[in-house]
C-alpha cells in the first residue's frame, strides 16, 4: 500500500479564541460580556460572570489555552462539538512545539 503524506501546515493554525470571536461571536453580534454572562448562567452561577469574562478574554487574546471544561461550556451554548475546540488548541500547541524544537522542516 502506498504511503500518503499530508502536507504540513506552513502557517500558524488558528487559535480557538480567534475562531470563537470572529466566526461565532462577531458574526452573530454577540458581545463578550453577554457571552460570559451566558457561560456563567450555564454553570448555575458556580462560576462568577467576572471570572468568565476574564477567562473568555484571555482565551480570545491567546493568553490562555482552551481547556476541556471551557470547550464543553462553549459547545453547549453554540451547539458545536467540544472536540472541535480542543482540536484547534491541540493543532496550535503542536505547531508551536515543533517551531520551538525546530523540527518543522
Amino acid at each position: 500500500m502506498k504511503e500518503i503524506k499530508r502536507a504540513k501546515l506552513k502557517r500558524r493554525p488558528s487559535a480557538p479564541g480567534v475562531v470563537l470571536k470572529e466566526i461565532f461571536l462577531d458574526e452573530n453580534g454577540i458581545t463578550q460580556a453577554q457571552f460570559a454572562k451566558d457561560l456563567s448562567e450555564l454553570t448555575s452561577g458556580r462560576v462568577k460572570v467576572s471570572t468568565m469574562k476574564t477567562k473568555l478574554s484571555e482565551v480570545i487574546k491567546g493568553k490562555r489555552a482552551m481547556s476541556a471544561e471551557f470547550a464543553i461550556l462553549i459547545s453547549k451554548l453554540l451547539g458545536t462539538n467540544p472536540k472541535m475546540w480542543l482540536n484547534l488548541q491541540s493543532s496550535l500547541d503542536l505547531w508551536i512545539a515543533e517551531k520551538e524544537l525546530d523540527l518543522a522542516s
